[in-house]
């Protein structure tokens, strides 16, 4: 019952900002008039107020005989409507820093963003994957095509590239889905789907190899079971096998472990003591555990746990 009575609460919390939001530009709603409109006592309001304000949003309160609640104008972010364009360097910022945790307002930086993004932005759009050495200039063609696939990567178009690879005579044509755009080393690839090759690829933006790119009116389904560490490692792209690895983390060094920011891609707090994340370097993962004396232990891949159990036996026997 009191789950009912919860689930109740909310969904009246968020029906009264909706009615604040609606009227936001006009008079004050009172007390009354908004109880009446949520079939609920007046004395309930004052309790949403207080579950509107502690998720982020200002409502004022004004007194007197023309007084009521009222959502700040200040909350609902009165700006022209953003770009496609503006909208994905918003998105690609907030995943660019979410792999920088070093950054001294992280925290306070992705709760201003969700913010933004929930207010401008409709979801589920992929912005650009940032594995090594974001700091990349490139001209204004490599530039434009980054645009345009990721802008293909929202509508689910096909693209149309002429590309040269290493081992082709000259530029072919290619028909491509594209999934991802990937950043590594001081360069940008494509993960798409060639429908010639009928199977993943990746393909370098660059003058030297990619010669036009055009997004197409064709339409594709994007596939559930696509991985982007699957491919990245199945090519090569990343110098080592990309490995999911689960490391158990002691509770006194947790906030120390989070804030070291280098581990991998994607990590994620499975429970109290344990953290996945996806490893590119075995052997930079192996230094980094070793630095942490003992605080940080692999529990998987079993060949890691082996191997790195292996070489910290070797380095005993030479210590001796």
């Amino acid at each position: 019952m009191s789950g009912g009575i919860e689930l109740n609460r909310t969904a009246l919390t968020i029906r009264m900002l909706m009615i604040l939001k609606a009227r936001a530009i006009q008079e004050p709603i009172s007390t009354e008039k908004l109880a009446a409109l949520l079939e609920t006592n007046p004395r309930n309001i004052r309790e949403y107020r207080k579950e509107l304000e502690t998720a982020g949003f200002a409502i004022e309160h004004k007194k007197g005989p023309y007084g009521g609640y009222l959502l700040e104008k200040s909350a609902l972010f009165p700006v022209p409507k953003l770009t496609r364009y503006e909208t994905l360097a918003l998105k690609e910022a907030s995943a660019f820093i979410h792999q920088h945790k070093e950054f001294t307002h992280y925290e306070d930086f992705h709760r201003a963003m969700d913010k933004i993004l929930g207010q401008v932005c409709e979801p589920d759009n992929r912005g650009i994957t940032y594995i090594e050495s974001p700091f990349t200039s490139f001209d204004q063609q490599v530039e434009q095509w980054i645009d345009q696939v990721r802008e293909a990567i929202q509508l689910r178009l096909c693209i149309q590239i002429q590309y040269q690879g290493s081992k082709d005579p000259k530029p072919q044509k290619i028909l491509v889905d594209p999934y991802d755009i990937v950043h590594y080393r001081k360069a940008y690839y494509l993960i798409g789907f060639s429908h010639s090759r009928k199977d993943y690829r990746i393909y370098r933006f660059s003058s030297q190899r990619l010669f036009d790119l055009q997004i197409t009116s064709q339409s594709f389904l994007w596939d559930t079971s696509y991985q982007l560490h699957q491919v990245i490692s199945r090519f090569g792209l990343i110098r080592s096998d990309v490995q999911k690895v689960i490391v158990w983390v002691d509770p006194a060094i947790q906030s120390r472990f989070e804030e070291f920011g280098s581990w991998g891609h994607e990590v994620t707090k499975i429970d109290e003591q344990k953290y996945s994340f996806l490893c590119f370097d075995r052997y930079e993962l192996y230094r980094q555990i070793f630095s942490f004396d003992g605080l940080v232990k692999i529990l998987e891949p079993q060949d890691f746990v082996k191997e790195f159990q292996g070489k910290i036996n070797q380095w005993k026997e030479f210590g001796e």
